[in-house]
């Protein structure tokens, strides 16, 4: 397991707001009775195990003595909330800064602490294995700026930086329509580029590149996109990640 201090702040979040919540519920309290205890509002504490952001390690403090979280626990906790205070990710350095909505930023810290990456791609092949050139010409298709652009084809390069590592790399799975490797998209040289690009991952040994055939007929991703992670840290378990045209959210939910 991954040391505290090694931890993307997106993966502190998560990891902050789930103990927190399981703390509360294992001593069988609600929410708006342990708010009222500091004089908070029943949405302050929504706010702690639910929302996507940096915790006061006061208010972490505060809750662990509460509750009488063990010592090793608390120090985590305490730990997880310095960290979402104190620290920054790479997306949020320049030249990146501002231009990476929040809901991708997350997006990014949680894929680069997966275990298990699993995605399931209808329309284009996903950016986390898309050849620069291919990225390029997918995002030629936004109402984004060139500057704009080129940050986030960038972004796309940059975080497939996870596929590298040779200290324990991420089991990746990408499966894609057949109507993916079918479309021309930005020519034939690009197509040719990203073909051969998706054929290299799939000869290392911690990814799996599949298509799914026209042959198939109808099957349960019809709905659309999806990529799930899983996590070392069996209190995150795993997540799924849902993109929209406009926006992307990550949801813990089994359903």
């Amino acid at each position: 397991m991954a040391a505290v201090d090694d931890r993307s702040v997106a993966l502190c979040r998560i990891l902050l707001r789930l103990q927190l919540r399981r703390l509360r519920q294992d001593r069988g309290l609600n929410a708006s009775a342990v708010a009222k205890v500091f004089g908070w509002s029943t949405a302050r504490m929504t706010r702690l195990e639910t929302k996507d952001t940096a915790v006061e390690v006061g208010d972490v403090r505060l809750l662990c003595d509460y509750y009488e979280a063990p010592l090793e626990l608390r120090d985590e906790l305490e730990n997880y909330a310095l960290i979402t205070k104190t620290r920054k990710d790479w997306w949020e350095e320049k030249p990146y800064k501002g231009k990476i909505p929040p809901w991708f930023q997350a997006c990014l810290g949680l894929e680069a602490a997966a275990r298990t990456i699993r995605i399931y791609q209808s329309e284009f092949v996903p950016g986390l294995t898309q050849d620069l050139e291919y990225a390029r010409a997918i995002l030629a298709l936004s109402d984004a700026d060139e500057e704009v652009q080129r940050v986030h084809a960038d972004v796309r390069a940059k975080r497939q930086s996870i596929l590298e590592r040779s200290d324990d790399p991420p089991a990746v799975t990408v499966i894609l329509n057949e109507g993916i490797i079918r479309r021309p998209v930005g020519g034939p040289t690009v197509m040719r580029q990203q073909l051969s690009r998706l054929s290299k991952l799939a000869a290392k040994p911690h990814i799996t590149v599949r298509v799914l055939p026209f042959a198939a007929g109808a099957h349960p991703a019809m709905h659309g996109p999806f990529t799930l992670w899983d996590f070392e840290d069996e209190t995150v378990g795993e997540l799924a990640y849902l993109e929209t045209l406009g926006d992307g959210g990550v949801h813990s939910d089994a359903e």
